[in-house]
């Protein structure tokens, strides 16, 4: 390589260059003003010019001086172009993780203010991700995720879920719901990326012959949830994903010794993504949240 003058003092040549004075460089460095004028006299030597000239009580830059910061500037601007595109894409404080709507909405933003006050300078962008898109990996740093395939991904489980009826309060205050038998007085709400949970539910209830009709279906359980919260029926939910909306009263457990579809939710990373020190610290977080009742 060719020599170079140290990069500490042609950035303190730099920033006096464009503040105009040793003091004004010395307070945007948070350096002293001898320590500024140590860094111009090793750069000056080094180029072997005066670079700077006093005027009364002020040392200012020579034209020289100017135009060299001048290209100074281009140069760090390469630089910093440079440790972007190769310290991970300019992406060292920036986590992008890929999350299912429910879970996203109810059960992983509830809880992430813990996480920041944890790591202030962290940076989560989170991409929700409906039934037909939970097969995308995209540019995502960590997916998470019910099914895992061991040959694309490393899987950390952190939380596992089951499913119970729910209903709101203002159903219930509309429909006695005592027994298993009485939900089929009232309007059910079933999820079409969801097939089977209702038909599990009835059959562990002792409730296999039960009609058809009364359903209330609707394409993604993000949906199903605004209906169960709307009160227009009763449905199937996963206790953990919506503990928050169960701890404030917004939906009651109904029956909870009846559970059915028990899922485990994975932290998984693509093959081939580096896990810098923020994704794993994100893996422990996860499981410490999925092994807590926040709203116990």
């Amino acid at each position: 390589m060719h020599a170079l003058p140290p990069l500490t003092s042609l950035r303190a040549f730099f920033v006096a260059c464009h503040a105009g004075s040793y003091t004004a460089a010395a307070q945007e460095l948070c350096i002293t003003h001898g320590a500024v004028s140590r860094h111009i006299q090793v750069v000056e030597k080094w180029f072997g010019v005066n670079l700077f000239s006093k005027e009364g009580q002020r040392r200012v830059p020579t034209p020289y001086a100017l135009e060299l910061a001048r290209e100074l500037g281009s140069a760090f601007d390469t630089l910093s172009d440079i440790a972007l595109r190769y310290g991970n894409g300019g992406r060292n404080n920036v986590f992008n993780v890929s999350v299912p709507t429910t879970l996203s909405l109810k059960w992983l933003l509830p809880r992430v203010d813990d996480f920041y006050a944890r790591f202030p300078q962290a940076n989560l962008q989170i991409s929700t991700a409906n039934t037909e898109q939970l097969h995308i990996v995209g540019h995502y740093d960590l997916l998470i995720r019910r099914e895992i395939s061991a040959t694309e991904y490393s899987a950390i489980p952190f939380l596992q879920d089951t499913h119970c009826l729910m209903a709101s309060p203002e159903m219930l205050k509309r429909f006695a719901l005592r027994k298993p038998e009485d939900v089929l007085n009232c309007p059910r709400i079933e999820t079409l990326t969801r097939p089977g949970h209702w038909n599990q539910w009835l059959a562990v209830a002792g409730l296999q012959n039960a009609p058809l009709s009364g359903f209330r279906r609707y394409d993604h359980f993000h949906v199903s949830l605004h209906a169960m919260l709307e009160g227009i029926g009763v449905g199937l939910g996963p206790v953990s994903t919506l503990s928050a909306e169960i701890s404030r009263g917004n939906l009651v457990p109904l029956f909870p010794q009846i559970t059915v579809a028990p899922c485990q939710y994975h932290a998984l990373t693509p093959v081939g993504v580096q896990k810098t020190l923020l994704h794993q610290e994100f893996e422990r977080w996860l499981v410490i949240q999925g092994a807590s009742d926040l709203y116990s």
